[in-house]
């Protein structure tokens, strides 16, 4: 196909935003593949690097930026509809932990390819692999929460103002706990830390789909996608230079580290998903559609199912590689094998799936 591409895609749903998801999910899954098989010297390298960021602020920021732009784009997401979303993203989130997780690290013990000691000293074990909070755990909550404020609350200054808040506040509440383990599991939902498994805390985490759900508003009813753009540009650029500030007055608060970020890092990662956004608009505006594109967009429209089929696979083969046990070639192998059995898991679900409904 010749032509450049439009702003919608082929199934109707905006491009940029397609492009920006499915780029996305590429890069989780290479940042995955490198943290979980390659050795150190891999993941310290200037190629560790340069992937150990594109799986940073272009990956999970972005999806939950763009979560919060369909949230808001969606005409037929009542109440109702939503909690049973964001009921089925949290719970889905911890199934996706025993089959990732805990299931493969308790037969790796059965069939001694792991000792208890090793995992003692690790600090994991088949129950903190099933309680690790991730994404799906959060999107959950998060959803749930930006759906009520849609239907209640249906203007972007208090998504805005909510978003700000979340942003300033958090540090104030990160790590408070009550001593009583049921009670801190669910606070761990909340403000947890990577040390207690809390990979997602809904501090700060929340403050990316609530401005997300302000950008998507305004976006739904601009006259000039092109304009609007532009500006997005500008904005970004902003952020990026309040939060570089506020980031270097006092690193140790406002970056402890990218999954917790403090006020001015979150500013900054803000300010890089908008620029991330009109670039990824820059790139839907003047290329033509290809079969890579095509990938991006498909990974896209199957956000959740590729993103559970990757994490299943990189989980069950760290019983056959170990863990962080991979030289640069072979991370590199183990990356193609990753993407390419999620690409054929999911489209063979998806022919079982219709086939089933057929």
């Amino acid at each position: 196909m010749d032509s450049t591409l439009d702003l919608k895609s082929n199934t109707s749903r905006i491009a940029t935003f397609d492009l920006a998801r499915g780029l996305a999910i590429l890069f989780m899954m290479l940042i995955h593949v490198l943290d979980f098989y390659g050795q150190a010297d891999v993941r310290s390298s200037l190629f560790g690097s340069v992937v150990s960021f594109l799986g940073s602020p272009p990956a999970a920021p972005v999806f939950m930026f763009i979560m919060g732009i369909f949230i808001v784009f969606s005409t037929r997401l009542d109440v109702a509809t939503g909690l049973r979303r964001a009921a089925w993203l949290f719970v889905i989130g911890y199934v996706l932990n025993l089959l990732r997780g805990s299931i493969p690290l308790w037969l790796s013990l059965q069939l001694g390819l792991v000792s208890y000691a090793e995992l003692e000293a690790g600090g994991v074990s088949p129950l903190s692999e099933f309680l690790i909070v991730d994404i799906l755990q959060f999107a959950g909550l998060a959803f749930a929460i930006c759906v009520f404020l849609k239907h209640y609350f249906p203007q972007p200054k208090y998504w805005l103002a909510t978003g700000v808040i979340v942003v300033f506040l958090s540090p104030l509440l990160w790590d408070i706990s009550s001593g009583w383990i049921v009670l801190d599991e669910v606070l761990k939902l909340l403000w947890g830390n990577k040390y207690q498994g809390s990979m997602f805390p809904l501090f700060p985490w929340l403050a990316y789909p609530l401005f997300g759900m302000a950008f998507g508003f305004w976006f739904k009813r601009t006259n000039s996608p092109k304009r609007f753009f532009i500006n997005t540009l500008w904005l970004g650029l902003a952020l990026l230079l309040v939060g570089t500030l506020l980031t270097l007055s006092n690193m140790d608060f406002h970056y402890p580290y990218f999954l917790r970020s403090g006020p001015g890092a979150t500013i900054w990662i803000s300010g890089f998903v908008l620029l991330w956004l009109g670039i990824c608009r820059f790139v839907v505006e003047n290329i033509a559609l290809n079969r890579v594109v095509e990938l991006l967009f498909f990974w896209s429209k199957h956000v959740t199912a590729i993103y559970i089929l990757q994490w299943i696979i990189i989980g069950w083969g760290l019983m056959a590689v170990g863990v962080q046990q991979l030289s640069f070639i072979n991370t590199l192998l183990a990356m193609f094998v990753v993407i390419l059995l999620s690409d054929l898991s999911l489209r063979g679900w998806l022919r079982v799936r219709k086939s089933s409904n057929a």
